[in-house]
């Protein structure tokens, strides 16, 4: 047998922040998930499909990830990231977006994950797939995007 395959993937990464951006919404990740990154918490997110805008790819995750519909119109870029090694055998490009959610929004998790919870930015849980430094300069970004 060769080598593994490798790939160039794109993917998408939705930040939900409170009305007043406060807070952020993160996902506790399914135990499988866990073990293979060795991290706990992380955003709405996931691979674009052939053919979908980064907004539509956003939309469409929150509902399949925690079954919320988003108008992808609400949805506003923030920042482009790169993990050339995102796994041994894959190439990511990730669209950091963002949006709004009233704390009390009814939330469903599809298998991914088991938990969510709304966290200040000061007080963010351990283990999360995007730093605390990056979190909190979303949230930054985020508040000033959203004044423009």
């Amino acid at each position: 047998m060769g080598a593994p395959e490798k790939k160039f993937g794109l993917g998408v990464i939705l930040c939900v922040f409170n009305k007043d951006f406060s807070k952020i919404f993160l996902l506790k990740r399914n135990a499988e998930k866990r073990a293979r990154r060795g991290l706990d918490w992380g955003n709405v997110g996931g691979m674009l499909e052939l053919g979908e805008t980064v907004r539509d790819a956003c939309a469409r995750e929150a509902k399949e990830e925690i079954g919320v519909i988003f108008d992808p119109e609400k949805i506003r870029l923030l920042d482009i990231n790169e993990s050339p090694c995102f796994n041994p055998t894959c190439h990511a490009v990730w669209f950091v977006c963002f949006t709004t959610m009233n704390e009390k929004e009814q939330i469903v998790l599809n298998s991914e994950s088991e938990e969510y919870g709304w966290f200040d930015l000061q007080k963010l849980p351990e283990k999360t797939l995007d730093s605390k430094e990056d979190l909190i300069r979303f949230r930054a970004l985020a508040k000033k995007v959203s004044k423009a």
